[in-house]
């Protein structure tokens, strides 16, 4: 006769890998908080102490730890590290059950809730989620577990929304969340104030970048100086740019460069045109003027035009011209890939008008380099010629006026510009007549304070370095002292100015080789068997 018995589960726990009987849960728990704020801070503390003192004083249950993340998101899993380790343990069955408060302290994401419950339900560890009463070991609470994920994910979705709204309601009113910035200190107010030693390094950045140094140029000057970062680490290419191309370093701030896209990834991108931006003018004190500021932005704008590079790693870049085509000598490989392969410079390779022809031979271009340095080292080593040229030099100064005259101008071209667009009345003539005006009065303006502050760093130089102290390291000063080097032959011609610009010294290459030399010299390389002439001109 068929009889049936009913066996009910006994609650006992295998060791999936051993098949061993465990006596006893083991049990950890989990807590999350999304802010810093005190309320929340308090209840984070006291679910952990409430949730380690409930395993440990059940006898059945063994302690596995307690988990927790403070002042993070629940909508990523992998940016939760005490999450993330929990989760490692469960998948290599070390945890048979998880403690929760409720489905959105654990995740917020539907996807991610589904999944792990079920990823962790086929390997053994069941997890609790106490305010829905829920326990994840049976399947058909799945469909319960959705909608109530579901509520969770809107929730998050509903707290980002209000966030996304005080944020903009603060940049409305000019207000900032401020972080860290290099040359900046926040006060107790808030406010972003000049840190003077970091200022300095900010005003030498743009002094040496308004000179023509590109930003490889800069990095070096600063490394070689071994001026600090933010993290005490070497200064790079990005943080350079970052403090030429950053308006609060002028003053000025402009709110909501970035916007999150998804709420979930918090994934943040470039604001272009995404969502409104607010430019808050004169928020704070600047370290650089506004006009200094303007024409770092103006270079930038023009190298994307132009050939220039402001990435350059090579010092003779665009520096190096030939007297008798006038051409601007280039760098290429010759004997590729061969023992002889070596960097030589020409007139002639990549020349941009073909029509020009020029019979000179290329140069090594370390050659020219080491010749050009050791002119520096013979300028440097001269009371007499470091005397005179700081003497004629510090005769031009930086004026603020100019400074301020510059911004005036630029501020009396934007209100023409916008007059034009809005008042019906303003004749085309008149406009034109008055825009070519004043820009020109504009670039005659930067041609000043660009020749000025160049004079001012020199002068900089002759004071802070000497002759013994030039290494290899110190190409940068190549780009600083020199204007123009001209290559003649077998001997260089290294041009100082004061006032002209490259392109109007490349129109005078002629008269600049039969110039009078402040420096004249030789410099023999020994292993190419080659002396190499040099003389140093100053040109008013």
């Amino acid at each position: 006769m068929k009889t049936i018995e009913v066996i009910k589960p006994t609650n006992k726990f295998y060791n999936v890998a051993t098949n061993e009987v465990i006596n006893k849960k083991r049990v950890a728990a989990y807590a999350r908080v999304s802010t810093d704020e005190d309320d929340q801070l308090n209840s984070f503390k006291f679910q952990i102490e409430e949730y380690t003192k409930r395993i440990q004083a059940n006898k059945d249950w063994e302690f596995i730890g307690m988990f927790s993340d403070q002042g993070l998101s629940g909508t990523q899993m992998k940016k939760r590290p005490e999450f993330m380790k929990m989760i490692e343990l469960a998948r290599r069955q070390e945890i048979d059950l998880i403690l929760v408060k409720s489905i959105s302290r654990f995740a917020r994401n539907t996807v991610d809730i589904l999944s792990l419950v079920r990823e962790l339900r086929d390997l053994g560890c069941i997890i609790y989620f106490e305010k829905e009463n829920i326990y994840s070991s049976d399947p058909q609470i799945d469909f319960t577990l959705a909608i109530l994920s579901s509520i969770a994910q809107e929730e998050s979705r509903s707290i980002s929304t209000n966030v996304k709204w005080s944020v903009e309601k603060r940049f409305k009113a000019g207000k900032m969340h401020i972080s860290r910035i290099y040359g900046f200190e926040k006060s107790e107010q808030g406010e972003l104030v000049i840190n003077e030693d970091e200022a300095k390094t900010v005003r030498l950045i743009y002094s040496l970048f308004l000179q023509g140094f590109n930003i490889n140029d800069i990095r070096k000057v600063l490394n070689e100086r071994k001026i600090p970062t933010l993290n005490n680490k070497e200064w790079l290419y990005n943080g350079v740019k970052t403090i030429l191309t950053n308006e609060k370093y002028c003053g000025d701030a402009i709110l909501q460069k970035t916007v999150t896209t998804d709420y979930l990834t918090h994934k943040q991108v470039k604001n272009d045109n995404l969502a409104t931006k607010y430019f808050v003018r004169n928020n704070h004190e600047g370290i650089v003027s506004k006009a200094a500021f303007e024409m770092v932005k103006s270079i930038f704008e023009e190298s994307t035009k132009s050939s220039r590079n402001l990435v350059t790693k090579y010092p003779l870049t665009n520096l190096v011209y030939c007297s008798k085509c006038h051409g601007n000598l280039r760098r290429h490989l010759v004997n590729y890939r061969r023992p002889s392969e070596k960097v030589v410079l020409d007139c002639k390779h990549n020349r941009m008008d073909k029509s020009i022809k020029c019979n000179e031979p290329w140069v090594d271009s370390d050659l020219i380099l080491e010749t050009a340095m050791e002119s520096i080292k013979h300028l440097l080593s001269s009371d007499y010629v470091v005397n005179s040229l700081m003497n004629e030099l510090s005769n031009v100064s930086c004026s603020e006026e100019l400074s301020e005259l510059l911004l005036r101008k630029k501020q009396e071209l934007s209100r023409l510009v916008h007059q034009k667009n809005t008042d019906a009345n303003l004749l085309p003539e008149s406009f034109l007549n008055q825009e070519r005006i004043l820009k020109k009065e504009i670039n005659t303006l930067k041609k000043e304070i660009t020749s000025s502050i160049k004079n001012v760093s020199l002068v900089d130089i002759m004071k802070n370095h000497s002759a013994d102290i030039i290494t290899k390291d110190s190409q940068y000063l190549i780009k600083n002292i020199y204007s123009l080097i001209i290559m003649d032959v077998d001997k260089i011609i290294c041009v100082i100015s004061k006032t002209t610009s490259t392109e109007e010294l490349i129109s005078k290459i002629d008269e600049l080789v039969k110039m009078d030399s402040s420096v004249r010299g030789f410099y023999k390389d020994y292993s190419r068997e080659k002396t190499f002439g040099y003389k140093v001109v100053v040109h008013e």
